[in-house]
């Protein structure tokens, strides 16, 4: 599996492929910036967009590879590795993107009024956790709107928007209770809800698409 996610990881960067939702990532976070604002405010809004770059971002390493090129390797090491490569590269990459955020989001923001230490570590760790609620349920969605599931780009695009765009309003999704814990004034609970959901949910849609990867490729003969 090493050698599948280093070429997997070979192949991304030499195509360049990445530069496109890294850079949207990278507009969003800087348009988020605001002056005087708050750590959880600055973190939470990391938290959101992570939903839309990370989804591109999977997308984007899922289709990445020559159908000639995946039609080989998949050959020989087995579709369900291929994909389960894949997936890993996009999350280690968007954990990446997630550090980098968060860490620009922390130095360009300013502590609550009077904050004392323990608020601040409060306030970092639910952060935190909001960041990792947003990664994860950004690749799992990501990893639903690319093949096979979602084989037509323009579908795959309108479907990653509007999924994101649900994700972010609706009181009942993780993102959006971890987002609302970050930037909450008063001393909160661990967000165990959230952070277990988006957990379950990567689980989940990664399963889905190893294995319908491995039974579209049985398909095809």
């Amino acid at each position: 599996m090493s050698d599948l996610i280093r070429y997997q990881l070979a192949l991304l960067l030499r195509s360049q492929r990445w530069l496109p939702p890294a850079l949207f990532f990278a507009v969003l976070i800087v348009a988020g910036v605001f002056g005087g604002q708050q750590y959880g405010d600055s973190l939470g809004w990391c938290a959101g967009m992570l939903v839309p770059g990370a989804g591109w971002l999977t997308r984007t390493v899922l289709t990445g590879e020559p159908a000639a090129a995946r039609a080989c390797v998949s050959a020989a090491a087995g579709p369900r590795r291929v994909q389960g490569a894949a997936l890993g590269v996009a999350l280690g990459l968007g954990a990446v993107l997630a550090a980098v955020a968060g860490a620009f989001e922390w130095t360009m923001s300013s502590p609550p009024p009077g904050g004392a230490p323990v608020a601040l570590a409060a306030t970092a760790r639910d952060g935190a956790a909001a960041i990792v609620v947003g990664l994860l349920v950004g690749v799992a969605l990501g990893a639903l709107c690319a093949p096979p599931l979602v084989r037509r780009p323009a579908t795959s695009v309108l479907t990653l928007a509007a999924a994101s765009v649900v994700l972010l309003v609706a009181p009942w999704s993780p993102v959006n209770a971890a987002i609302r814990d970050a930037a909450s004034p008063g001393p909160t609970a661990f967000p165990w809800w959230p952070v277990l959901t988006a957990l379950l949910l990567v689980a989940v849609c990664g399963g889905v698409v190893v294995r319908s990867a491995a039974r579209y490729r049985q398909a095809l003969g």
